[in-house]
């Protein structure tokens, strides 16, 4: 059989020859990185000094640890991986978008071009008392191109080994791909022998300790452990299980109970005409409501149909802006301040565009709904350890502190001493938050009675 090319080479191929009883673990990219970022903060915490060849996504909060590994002095080295993208040149430091300056502490390595290793993933940590490799691959249908670093949104076929023959080989075929560049180490570029033997034995308490330090990253939401037909992270559509259709049902028939019995009322005769008002007020009252909850039923249909035509990430620059100025009327005419800053240069969410202009929407509607004449609603954005983080803050009623852990049930609606009051059906915050949990972020809600509320969400970065 003749070797692979090296346009052909596969990292992830070579450990299953080597080792076909490997069983890939089907994860989410945030599950690939908490493993990576785990592995690396054992090696920190037990203080073992060894060497890490590592090609990861260019994003400062993939290489955060391995920083701190390398500032702790316990790294003999860390090498940076990264694909020749100009015939061998090296590139620049600094030239991806949310590359992290303090990456200089970390030797950049330049792997020749192959279509298979760059939708792969790798950390090989290499010590005289462990050695390990987590590998991954990107799972990409047949008919698209592999995304240029684009690692957030997609599945990835994931490979943990101990094994010293599968660490030997995938080291090997690692120097074997190097580009040599002005700043390529010499010591990269033999093919002599590590310093010390690989163990042909894990150490079963550093194994133990390991894993404790792994068990609260591993849950059954994370992993697809079927070798077939992975499932996509990012599902297709809302499960309307028994938690939805059980409510919406009370939801469906309290109204029209209150309606019957309106309408009997106004049979009678007897009652006078304020009396006979109040219950037509009351038939209008629940008529609108139950628009209003068709209307969010519809909008559930109209999300499922939308997505299948929205791209899976979005920059923020081309959504905020035109969702603040669709509301900016309706602030002006309540005389409420409306704003948003958004710094240049900002990384695309994986989101997609459909989805978070919803999430924005709902988030917004609902701050002008309870902001009063006079306030202000502001929309921020930041870059944070866990991703990028979308505040909306108003200073509007607030919300009681016991109505804050029931703001995301199906149909819920908190008190409000607005006069007259708000009404809703309850499903704009339901909304908000299945979209952000499927798109792997996360979302909270600070409030204060009668200081106003501050809603905070995190997406995860994506690189395009």
């Amino acid at each position: 059989m003749n070797a692979p090319t090296i346009s052909e080479l596969s990292l992830y191929q070579l450990t299953q020859t080597t080792d076909p009883g490997l069983t890939p673990l089907t994860v989410s990219a945030a599950t690939f990185r908490e493993w990576i970022d785990t592995a690396v903060q054992f090696l920190i915490d037990q203080e073992i000094q060894g060497t890490v060849w590592a090609k990861l996504p260019p994003h400062s909060r993939w290489w955060t640890t391995l920083e701190t590994y390398y500032q702790e002095g316990l790294s003999e080295q860390i090498y940076r991986c990264s694909i020749s993208r100009s015939g061998g040149t090296a590139p620049s430091r600094h030239s991806s978008r949310g590359s992290h300056s303090s990456q200089n502490n970390l030797v950049p390595i330049v792997l020749e071009t192959s279509s298979q290793l760059r939708r792969e993933h790798f950390c090989l940590i290499l010590s005289p008392g462990l050695c390990s490799l987590i590998l991954a691959q990107e799972q990409i249908p047949p008919e698209e191109d592999p995304p240029s670093g684009l690692l957030e949104p997609t599945v990835l076929k994931v490979i943990y080994s101990f094994n010293p023959n599968v660490i030997q080989k995938a080291l090997s075929a690692i120097k074997h791909l190097i580009t040599i560049t002005d700043v390529t180490p010499a010591e990269v570029l033999t093919d002599s022998e590590l310093p010390f033997s690989v163990p042909t034995e894990v150490d079963t308490t550093l194994l133990t300790k390991l894993w404790y330090q792994f068990l609260p990253h591993i849950s059954s939401a994370s992993l697809n452990l079927q070798q077939e037909n992975p499932q996509p992270v990012l599902q297709k559509s809302f499960s309307l299980g028994e938690e939805f259709l059980g409510p919406l049902t009370r939801e469906l028939s309290t109204p029209l109970t209150n309606m019957k019995t309106a309408l009997r009322l106004l049979e009678s005769k007897q009652h006078k005409r304020d009396i006979r008002q109040r219950y037509i007020d009351l038939l209008k009252g629940e008529c609108d409501r139950q628009n209003t909850l068709l209307l969010g039923l519809q909008e559930l249909l109209q999300l499922n149909q939308s997505l299948e035509e929205s791209a899976p990430t979005v920059h923020l620059e081309e959504v905020v802006p035109g969702i603040v100025s669709t509301y900016q009327a309706i602030a002006e005419e309540k005389g409420i301040l409306l704003g948003y800053t958004i710094p240049p240069g900002f990384p695309a969410v994986a989101c997609p565009s459909g989805w978070l202009r919803r999430i924005l929407q709902n988030i917004i509607h609902n701050s002008l709904k309870f902001t009063p004449t006079g306030g202000r609603i502001t929309v921020q954005t930041d870059l944070r350890s866990e991703g990028v983080q979308i505040s909306v803050t108003d200073t509007g009623m607030g919300i009681e502190s016991s109505d804050l852990p029931k703001l995301f049930d199906t149909f819920y609606r908190g008190r409000n001493t607005l006069n007259p009051p708000v009404e809703g059906v309850g499903l704009g915050l339901t909304i908000v938050h299945y979209l952000i949990e499927q798109c792997g972020g996360k979302i909270e809600i600070m409030s204060q009675v009668g200081k106003g509320t501050i809603v905070k969400v995190i997406f995860q970065e994506s690189s395009d």
